[in-house]
């Protein structure tokens, strides 16, 4: 395996810098005034630090000798365009300019969405691949498209807050989620998974009946995900166990033998 251009690595390390340094703009005045209740929005920061640790060991792998060059050289250089789309979204979010933050945040989620549909070619070769490769660009694909629906209905003081809309959302990038996971080729669980913590994060604060309906859809979610992962994890283990008790069979032979 050749070895991954240096240039490439190089904008993928800045990238790393430049989301991480992002979201600590993002989340820097809510640390300074964080609540004593453990609220909706900390489960946003658990996958937000989530995120970016594997995004760091994205970056760190990529240096390494074992990474799969195919699959960085499909994410090219559209991942420091997200780092850059991202991190100028976050300032005009910041200075109110709600619109163009709009725009930025549509932008964010064709970026995103391109690379995550890139990597479909790409399917993790171990678990370090999944992690470090596959995995962040699902959670960013998850969260992006979650918030772009939500920021599509805020800009309205009737839709922000309508039951109908929060219902309609849940069950869109529920159904979207269950997709994935369930009849996509992918088994996409790291999707689904980042989707049912979002919706545990909304029924914190939500009430009636899209509170109902973000459990429901999360129960959906958990057990499409135990269907996706489960079978494989048994199989694996009891792989194991064979190669365990062929190995003992094999070291008692001799002795069976000799008697």
């Amino acid at each position: 395996m050749t070895h991954l251009d240096i240039k490439l690595k190089l904008a993928n390390t800045a990238a790393t810098l430049i989301l991480v340094g992002s979201h600590g703009f993002s989340f820097q005045d809510w640390f300074l005034r964080h609540p004593e209740k453990f609220g909706g929005r900390d489960f946003i920061l658990i996958l937000s630090v989530i995120l970016e640790v594997l995004l760091v060991g994205m970056t760190i792998y990529q240096w390494l000798p074992s990474a799969p060059k195919d699959a960085f050289e499909a994410i090219g250089f559209w991942y420091l365009l997200i780092a850059l789309v991202n991190s100028g979204q976050a300032l005009l979010w910041y200075f109110h300019l709600d619109i163009l933050a709009y725009v930025g945040l549509l932008w964010l989620l064709a970026s995103v969405g391109f690379v995550y549909h890139r990597l479909r070619d790409y399917p993790p070769r171990n678990a370090v691949d999944l992690l470090f490769v596959n995995a962040p660009f699902s959670i960013y694909a998850a969260f992006t498209f979650f918030a772009t629906l939500f920021q599509s209905f805020w800009f309205s003081e009737v839709t922000r807050t309508h039951p109908v809309v929060h219902t309609v959302i849940i069950i869109i990038v529920g159904f979207v989620a269950l997709h994935l996971v369930d009849y996509s080729q992918r088994k996409d669980w790291i999707y689904a998974a980042t989707t049912s913590w979002i919706l545990l994060a909304a029924a914190v604060f939500l009430t009636g009946v899209p509170h109902v309906t973000s459990l429901v859809v999360c129960g959906i979610l958990v057990s499409a995900i135990a269907r996706a992962t489960v079978p494989d994890i048994l199989d694996r283990a009891n792989k194991r166990f064979s190669r365990l008790t062929d190995r003992l069979s094999g070291e008692r032979a001799p002795l069976l033998g000799g008697n």
